[in-house]
Parts: C-alpha cells; sequence; structure tokens
C-alpha cells in the first residue's frame, strides 16, 4: 500500500507535477505531517491509500514569526501539492505544545490550505496516536532526544517533562553519545576501541575537549557519537552505553509515571528502533511490558487516518 517516494517520482515525470494531483485517480483527501525542528514528513492520502511521501524542512514554531512561518510554508510546499484537493489537514509537530503554538501553525497553514480543515497537535500527541490509536499506554520518543507521555485513548494525561540534552535527555541518541564519550576521556575504554574513536573522528584528548567547550553545539557532536556506538555496538563499553542510557530513562521518565508497571510502553524513534534489542533487554529486567517500537511515527499515523 505504501509508496516509496521514488514510485512519487517517477509518477510525476508521467503526469508533470500538478498534473498529477489533479487527475481524478490521484485525489487527495487527507494531508498528515509529521514534523520536527529540522524536517516534516508529508503524506497524501487518497481515502486509504498513500499516494506520496514528501519531505521538506522543519517547522517549530518556536524559531519563527508568523510571517516568516507563512512564506517557508507557502514556499516548501508550491508546486509539491494542489492545496485545492486537500479536505483535511492533521499536522503535529515539535514545538506544537501550547495553545498559541498551535494557531500559529495553524493560520499559517490556512493560507495555503484554503478550503481544508486544519488540525495541529503536539508531536506527542501523534506519537501516542500512531503507536496507541485508541488504547492506553506510555508513549515515547527515543531520537536525538527523548521524550514520553501517558496517553489515555485520547488526550496526554501526564508528562514528565523532558529537559533537553544539557540536563538530561536519557535514552536518548544525545545521551548515549554523551555516556561513551565520558567513557573514552577518562579512560575506561579499551587501548583498541579508543584508538579507533580517535582515528575516526580525527581528534586525541586535548582536541575533544576543544570541541566539546570551545565550538558550538556540542550536543550534535554528542548525537553523532551514537552511530559510532552503534558500528562498534559488539565492545563492552559501547553497549553499556546504550544500556545506561535506557536504564536512565527508565528510572527518570518511565517510574514516574501512575502504573507504570501495568501499562504497555512503545517507542518510536530512530535510536529506540535501532538499539530494540537492547531496550527490550533493559525493560524487561525492570518488569516493563513492552509494546510496539517504530522507527518513525507516521507508519501509525497512517493507520489511524486511513481507518
Amino acid at each position: 500500500m505504501y509508496k516509496s517516494s521514488s514510485v512519487f517520482l517517477s509518477n510525476v515525470v508521467s503526469f508533470g507535477l500538478i498534473g498529477y494531483f489533479c487527475h481524478p485517480k490521484f485525489y487527495l483527501m487527507i494531508v498528515i505531517a509529521d514534523s520536527g525542528s529540522t524536517k516534516t514528513q508529508w503524506v497524501l492520502l487518497d481515502k486509504a491509500e498513500v499516494i506520496a511521501d514528501i519531505t521538506t524542512k522543519g517547522f517549530n514554531p518556536y524559531y519563527y514569526e508568523a510571517r516568516e512561518l507563512e512564506d517557508d510554508l507557502f514556499n516548501e510546499l508550491q508546486g509539491k501539492i494542489d492545496s485545492t484537493l486537500v479536505d483535511k489537514v492533521f499536522f503535529y509537530g515539535s514545538g506544537c505544545s501550547t495553545e498559541s503554538n498551535c494557531l500559529l501553525v495553524k493560520n499559517s497553514l490556512q493560507l495555503f490550505f484554503k478550503d481544508a480543515d486544519i488540525r495541529t497537535d503536539h508531536d506527542l500527541t501523534g506519537t501516542a496516536t500512531a503507536l496507541f490509536q485508541n488504547e492506553k499506554g506510555i508513549a515515547c520518543i527515543l531520537g536525538t532526544g527523548s521524550n514520553s507521555c501517558l496517553w489515555d485513548g485520547h488526550h496526554v494525561v501526564e508528562n514528565v517533562p523532558s529537559l533537553g540534552w544539557l540536563l538530561a535527555d536519557d535514552g536518548s541518541g544525545t545521551h548515549i553519545g554523551k555516556l561513551f564519550l565520558t567513557t573514552i576521556l577518562y579512560g575506561d575504554a579499551s587501548d583498541a576501541l579508543t584508538e579507533k574513536f580517535y582515528k575516526t573522528y580525527g581528534l586525541d584528548f586535548e582536541s575533544t575537549l576543544h570541541k566539546l567547550y570551545s565550538e558550538s553545539n556540542p550536543n550534535k557532536f554528542f548525537a553523532s557519537l551514537s552511530k559510532f556506538v552503534g558500528e562498534n555496538i559488539n565492545h563492552p563499553e559501547c553497549k553499556k552505553a546504550v544500556e545506561d542510557s535506557f536504564a536512565a530513562f527508565v528510572e527518570h521518565q518511565l517510574s514516574k509515571y501512575t502504573g507504570y508497571q501495568k501499562l504497555t510502553v512503545s517507542f518510536v524513534g530512530s535510536v529506540a528502533y535501532v538499539y530494540r534489542d537492547i531496550l527490550k533487554g533493559v525493560l524487561d529486567t525492570h518488569q516493563i511490558n513492552t509494546g510496539i517500537i517504530l522507527q518513525k511515527p507516521m507508519e501509525g499515523l497512517i493507520r489511524y487516518h486511513a481507518g
């Protein structure tokens, strides 16, 4: 059912971009958007069939003034979607955590999708909907950052605050990278792994510290280390960094939710997906019931809105 972007592009060549969307066979009724701070995934549905998967820049309202958001949305979507064919838009976005931010995004979208019913909500709501639909459970995001919530089947009813990479982000790629790098710098990793790390990144002890404390955005460097950890997961130090990060997520996030050991806990995010076997092992140790683990929430959102 799900068509790749390559299929979409081949159809564009056959029909012409606007012609493709105006063709009666491909009448578009629903747009679902999963938006982060860096990119947004837009899926277009004709009834229950996925017609296209489009990626644009991210639209976190915390980083935008109204006019700038309106212009960027228009520029990113113009020529890719015939907005007159869209009946409904469901936008789940990072930063859409307040009524004012949701309204800012909705008003900006309305200028492009003039005749559509537009609904905006937080990415946590999107995550919970994707994972649990109308059932109760604890929904978690483990990607570059981390977050979680208790979902009652319709609303977020509890949310342990996400404190960001500087203070927390347990279970995230950034946190895993931070734990692993600490092991390297303290000299607790094997000589072979330490040498491989420094050679891979063209660093030594002093230049690593300089990178952390004298260059901008050290969190991006931490997050990039998760890939190195994954490629070297056969080393005990790498596996331990992942296990310790997930254990911290259990302690500081999951254990705070009412009845957490009696509920199903499900996940979205690249880190949860890539390290799913280790994640399941940590959750089993803490007697937590693991549900589904998705790389992206869109799969579950399509199932929900197309149902």
